[in-house]
């Protein structure tokens, strides 16, 4: 399901992003002056499409009765706090709420004001530090856009272990917004038992086949843990949840991509950094770079060889030859079907003095991804590779 998720979630970003050129590319040679509103929301469909259509499908009045509810709910709920215990017992007022919404409950809350958000926002670093044997860490990915009040920023992190997975998350803040991608949910019939968590009140749900650990700190983080694990384990693993305080990773590019290359999506955070770009104008083809010094279980698929990078032992995996068909458009918006033959091959190899391992996979050959690891290099900018750089 993990895959298929994040397929569906790729898929439609890609046929946003080919709607919206195909839009312009129609356009007059004007100079358009997008309002702020309309670019901020251009940005969160292009960033997270599947939870823009989500949210979008609501009713308008549905969505500001809710978020007037959740503002009416939090003063309520902070007057309650404050005249209830002392401050130096509370150091902070609770900022997520349970909100029962279509047989499903959800955690969410009142959206902070913009200037309210401070200028150097980012994706939340924390990371469980323990977690049962048997289970590698498969998959790290962000959510969100930093400083934009409707968004919630999350940090996930996907373990498995054969058929079962494990999945922390992380959320920021709250956006006012209520869905799955907005914040922790269950199921409405799950079983509910109260219980803490560094010293902080959590809920664990028991549902019929996946059991949830959801809790907030005192800085107003919503951590939510999410496995078929029992309660003793779920709470050892979030006994054990950190904040990463180290430094970011070094910037690494690529060298010259191929001509049409466009990024799509790039996670950050200090231990953990992946781009993904298109290669191609359909999106059919793509190139991801991921590089982390955790031990991430990452590999190709295909006939697996060793190869040589820079005099490093890396494994190399030869994918089978597919046929690619896509659907792209002209300029006058006619639809045009293409098909093309490809591979799709990954390169795997470890940096053993900084420690960081390296993950290149696409539709290239075995020249090209070996040309791009063997001339990586590291940058003192911010900005990672961009096409015909």
């Amino acid at each position: 399901m993990r895959q298929f998720d994040e397929m569906l979630r790729r898929g439609l970003m890609e046929a946003n992003l080919a709607q919206y050129e195909t839009v312009l590319e129609k356009l007059p040679d004007w100079e358009i002056d997008f309002s702020p509103k309309y670019r901020r929301e251009r940005m969160r469909l292009l960033a997270d499409p599947w939870n823009w259509v989500r949210r979008r499908a609501q009713p308008m009045w549905k969505r500001a009765a809710r978020n007037a509810a959740c503002v009416a709910l939090a003063c309520t709920v902070a007057l309650g706090a404050l005249m209830a215990v002392s401050p130096t017992v509370r150091a902070a007022v609770t900022r997520w709420f349970r909100e029962t919404f279509e047989g499903y409950t959800y955690y969410t809350g009142p959206a902070p004001e913009e200037e309210e958000i401070p200028p150097e926002e980012s994706f939340p670093a924390f990371r469980p530090t323990w977690v049962p044997e048997g289970y590698v860490l498969a998959q790290v990915y962000t959510n969100g856009l930093p400083g934009v009040p409707e968004d919630v920023l999350s940090a996930n992190w996907v373990y498995e272990n054969g058929e079962d997975t494990l999945q922390f998350s992380c959320y920021l803040r709250p956006s006012g917004n209520v869905g799955a991608g907005y914040g922790a949910v269950v199921e409405e019939t799950a079983v509910r038992r109260r219980t803490t968590v560094q010293g902080c009140g959590a809920e664990f749900y028991q549902e019929e086949m996946w059991n949830s650990l959801i809790w907030e700190n005192g800085r107003g983080n919503l951590f939510w843990l999410h496995s078929m694990q029992d309660q003793a384990t779920l709470e050892r693993i979030g006994e054990s949840v950190m904040e990463i305080t180290t430094g970011p990773l070094p910037v690494y590019e690529l060298p010259k991509l191929p001509e049409g290359a466009r990024q799509i999506s790039r996670d950050v955070l200090p231990e953990y950094v992946s781009t993904f770009w298109a290669l191609d104008r359909t999106r059919t083809l793509t190139l991801t770079f991921t590089y982390s010094t955790l031990p991430l279980d990452v590999r190709g698929t295909g006939t697996e060889e060793t190869v040589d990078v820079n005099g490093l032992a890396a494994r190399f995996w030869q994918g089978e030859k597919k046929e690619y068909t896509s659907t792209g458009f002209e300029k006058d918006g006619t639809p045009v079907t293409t098909s093309v033959e490809a591979c799709c091959n990954a390169l795997l190899w470890t940096d053993p003095e900084m420690e960081i391992r390296f993950f290149l996979q696409g539709h290239l050959d075995r020249e090209d991804l070996l040309h791009m690891a063997e001339n990586l290099r590291q940058s003192t900018g911010e900005n990672p590779a961009e096409a015909g750089t």
